[in-house]
């Protein structure tokens, strides 16, 4: 369970009784939150309906991260955001705040292993490489796809050809890690050094030119609709 690793306000719907009002009772956990808290919210399918629910009541005011992806538990990150209802999200801001939540998380992960804590330190770094595993996977099937469009840059020879390139070495890297950092005996040094050699780079492509890149050629609802379709990824 995530909770035992990441202790967040939780809301369980599965516990909720059937003549509960489900969404109304997250919606209440969620306004009770200090701008920049979090609340878990656990279910036994993919909260779909609640995310629509979110969009519609509190659009632009949250940040959506899953933990937990089933095949019985199902387990969302929401976080507050400092913004008016109806705020227009841009796909740099959304999406630089994403790398920075993936960096927070394997720091923890590594201070945990640092501690001592290999229990902590391999639940922390497997919502790392789950979240860095979407990440990845939303760019690819629809922010790249966008900005291809939108540029004209060559799918094959363009920025975002790089990109693929260096998400399949970030892919390898965080596999190897990942079954390592919970064993005191594990070889962590030399590929966590690559992998950050890696991200750093990439990120700072990817926040100085595709992200941006996509916000300017697009109409500002145009780019608050993709960060709408990424969060339901």
């Amino acid at each position: 369970m995530v909770a035992s690793v990441l202790p967040l306000p939780m809301v369980d719907i599965r516990t909720l009784g059937a003549c509960t009002d489900r969404k109304a009772q997250v919606l209440a956990a969620f306004d009770a939150l200090a701008t920049g808290e979090s609340l878990v919210v656990v279910n036994d399918h993919k909260p779909r309906g609640l995310l629509l629910h979110l969009q519609e009541r509190r659009p632009g005011q949250f940040e959506w991260s899953p933990l937990e992806e089933g095949p019985e538990v199902f387990q969302v990150e929401v976080t507050k955001r400092c913004a008016e209802a109806g705020t227009l999200r841009g796909v740099n801001e959304a999406l630089a705040w994403d790398h920075d939540r993936l960096d927070a998380l394997e720091h923890e992960a590594f201070a945990a292993r640092a501690a001592g804590d290999y229990t902590r330190a391999a639940g922390m770094y497997r919502l790392f490489a789950r979240g860095l595993r979407r990440h990845i996977a939303f760019e690819e099937a629809l922010l790249f796809p966008e900005f291809e469009a939108s540029t004209g840059f060559d799918v094959e020879q363009g920025p975002t050809a790089v990109m693929r390139s260096e998400h399949r070495e970030i892919e390898s890297l965080v596999c190897e890690l990942e079954s390592a950092v919970g064993d005191p005996m594990g070889s962590i040094d030399a590929p966590r050094q690559l992998l950050h050699d890696i991200l750093t780079g990439h990120n700072f492509k990817e926040e100085h030119v595709v992200y941006p890149g996509t916000d300017r050629r697009l109409a500002a609802e145009e780019a608050d609709a993709l960060v709408r379709r990424i969060q339901s990824f």
